[in-house]
């Protein structure tokens, strides 16, 4: 058998406690503890509370009593905080407040006893189209007026499908009146038929309004609403209005409604027809809604295939293909679940 060489170099202390992430001073002080210099550390685990003397914990018998007290018919509806300033008015001590909710907590009886407002659950909505004027969104924003603290209202009625306003008004006030006529006409103009739109918005006090709920069902056209608190579910016109005051040109305050209704004139003019919009394969608006993109995604294909012919060593994978907009829009598109 061959000798085993026993002999190793020497390391020292210092390389030997930074290898196993030991500070120095640690090591030191326990050498000194193993050779009786120092005393042993004491242990900082804390023992069973089965075989601790607790003098302060309040007994199985007395915490059943002081539970039945608490849900009887008189303390039931009330909070710990109540019974507690109750019993001692009455010249009875219990326990503390916190213990009273420990208390219960332990057998699942914390939770909220006033009757209170129970909101109801709201269904998401789920929005579809996939042609122009199947399915419009509105919705209104405020303006800087002349002055500080004057505002004016901007309400906006645009397409999913096209991204195409298709209807706008300011005004001096929010008003279900103005939003009953601007729908109306806007349905009129573009030819709305009964059961063939819908109509949604959030849950803002025009939106719900009386007036616009019988606008609508006169019309035949069908309301959808946002959750409550959920402004994903309105995401067209966010984007929109996000869009106007994020133009170059937008004034911090409008001198004047009439000059708050120039400005816009002249932003929807270039929004439909010269905005390139990128949610629609960089078209117009304007075009998507009246149908009129083929011959455009045709030209835009010409000049790409013109310049992969020229130099098709620049298109290393495959030819330019020219985008196309997408064959439907969705608020809240329902999540596909693949089937093993």
């Amino acid at each position: 058998m061959a000798q085993i060489d026993t002999w190793a170099p020497r390391v020292g202390v210092g390389r030997a406690c930074a290898a196993f992430g030991v500070a120095h001073r640690t090591y030191n002080h326990r050498c000194q503890q193993a050779a009786g210099m120092l005393p042993p550390r004491p242990s900082k685990a804390k023992p069973p509370s089965e075989h601790l003397a607790v003098p302060w914990k309040i007994g199985d018998v007395e915490r059943d009593h002081i539970k039945n007290m608490l849900c009887t018919d008189r303390f039931g509806d009330m909070a710990p905080a109540q019974i507690y300033a109750t019993l001692l008015d009455e010249g009875t001590y219990l326990c503390s407040e916190r213990t009273m909710y420990r208390i219960l907590a332990e057998h699942d009886l914390v939770r909220e006893r006033r009757r209170g407002h129970r909101r109801s659950g709201h269904p998401k909505p789920l929005v579809h189209a996939d042609a122009p004027n199947q399915a419009w969104t509105w919705d209104i924003s405020r303006l800087r007026g002349p002055v500080i603290r004057s505002w004016l209202y901007l309400y906006v009625v645009l397409d999913i499908f096209s991204r195409k306003i298709v209807g706008w008004s300011i005004d001096g006030a929010e008003s279900d009146k103005v939003a009953k006529a601007l729908i109306k006409t806007a349905c009129k103009r573009e030819g709305i038929d009964p059961n063939q739109l819908v109509l949604h918005s959030d849950r803002g006090a025009q939106m719900t309004s009386n007036t616009i709920a019988e606008l609508l069902e006169d019309l035949g056209v069908t309301r959808s609403l946002s959750r409550p608190r959920t402004s994903n579910d309105n995401p067209y016109s966010e984007a929109n209005f996000k869009t106007a005051k994020y133009r170059p040109d937008y004034p911090i305050r409008f001198e004047s409604i009439e000059a708050a209704r120039a400005w816009m004139r002249e932003f929807v003019a270039w929004y439909n027809h010269t905005h390139y919009h990128s949610g629609i394969a960089y078209l117009h608006p304007a075009d998507v809604h009246a149908g009129t993109t083929s011959p455009i995604i045709a030209a835009r294909q010409a000049v790409l295939d013109a310049a992969y012919n020229a130099n098709p060593e620049r298109f290393r994978h495959r030819p330019p293909v020219a985008k196309t907009p997408p064959v439907e829009a969705w608020i809240n598109k329902p999540t596909v679940q693949t089937q093993n």
